[in-house]
């Protein structure tokens, strides 16, 4: 009995050593100033990993301990994930330490050379507001939902009826190019709607063809009488995934698809990936030499393109982010 108590002791023992060992690997240092009842500490051994299915739901806090301008920005973003809203989605926020040595890997992995940083794991967008909460709640809006599936894998949101549409095959193409591209982002899809497909072909039958001019706001109104947003295309031979194409090849004078401000020509693809909008309708004119799109809600508010423009995800810039959401855009529709 002795020799089989000293075994049991052992196995005690290891056991011990063993969970204390593992607790020192999952638990990170808490930093008082910087986490908080929604703020957990993150470092090398439990940071998020992309595989995991919440990866898209975390906003980290990259910050140096003795940092003034960092621990002002924790008490206001203490109070922005304590808002009602934030805690409804089900936004993970985490604090990384990057003058903790053991962290100095992470931190230069995501880029991070100067405090503080508060980025969207997902999407690398970088907060570049005021110190206000309502202002963070914002930008915070963009991150996906908790368990959002790989945008490849998200089911097209595609009208069962497009039979009864009329041009029912410019509104599949239509909208099947636009929702490439907001698969591509890992942002809602769009849906076909009549009312901005009417607004849209009554302006395309008018416009001139020599130059891109815009619709009156009183010639694009929707059953509630807001103004739907619009994107212009003029060419020959004009065909949907073209068009789309050329009004989202913008994003080259961007910052990879992030907005950049007081930069001209960029409103055809922000239109195009702005989250808010949900419905689109479209139409070609003049033997196919005016192409007109419209919104609903409209894009390019003022002041809100920082949150609400939405860059493609890793991995799916260009031709092969298209091909993994189902189709490259431009020959959608090609003749």
């Amino acid at each position: 009995m002795p020799h089989l108590e000293g075994h049991a002791f052992a196995l005690l023992w290891y056991a011990g050593l063993a969970a204390a060992f593992q607790s020192s690997q999952t638990n990170c240092a808490a930093n008082p100033a910087y986490v908080g009842d929604h703020i957990v500490p993150l470092c090398a051994v439990n940071f998020p990993e992309k595989s995991s299915t919440t990866y898209a739901s975390w906003v980290v806090h990259f910050y140096a301990g003795n940092c003034r301008h960092c621990r002002e920005l924790a008490v206001t973003l203490q109070k922005a994930v304590s808002a009602p809203a934030m805690l409804k989605k089900g936004v993970k926020v985490g604090a990384v330490d990057c003058h903790d040595a053991s962290n100095a890997n992470l931190c230069r992995g995501h880029k991070v050379w100067k405090f503080p940083v508060l980025m969207i794991l997902s999407s690398g967008s970088r907060y570049t507001g005021p110190l206000d909460t309502a202002a963070m709640v914002d930008w915070m809006s963009e991150v996906s939902e908790p368990g959002l599936l790989p945008p490849m894998l998200q089911k097209m949101s595609v009208c069962p009826a497009f039979h009864l549409y009329e041009e029912p095959q410019l509104a599949r193409e239509f909208l099947m190019a636009h929702n490439i591209y907001r698969c591509a982002a890992g942002i809602d899809m769009l849906e076909w709607d009549m009312t901005a497909f009417q607004t849209a072909r009554s302006y395309a039958q008018k416009a001139p063809t020599d130059r891109l001019a815009h619709s009156k706001p009183s010639e694009r109104r929707g059953k509630h009488g807001a103004t739907f947003g619009e994107n212009v295309a003029i060419g020959e031979h004009l065909w949907p995934g073209q068009v789309v194409a050329r009004w989202y090849d913008e994003i080259r004078n961007t910052q990879g698809g992030k907005f950049r401000p007081n930069r001209a020509g960029l409103g055809h693809y922000t239109q195009i990936v702005w989250r808010k909008t949900r419905k689109v309708g479209c139409s070609f004119g003049q033997n196919r030499r005016v192409a007109i799109c419209h919104y609903d809600p409209a894009g390019n508010e003022r002041g809100k393109h920082l949150s609400q423009v939405a860059p493609p995800l890793p991995g799916f810039f260009g031709r092969e982010g298209q091909e993994r959401c189902g189709a490259v855009v431009e020959e959608i529709g090609a003749p």
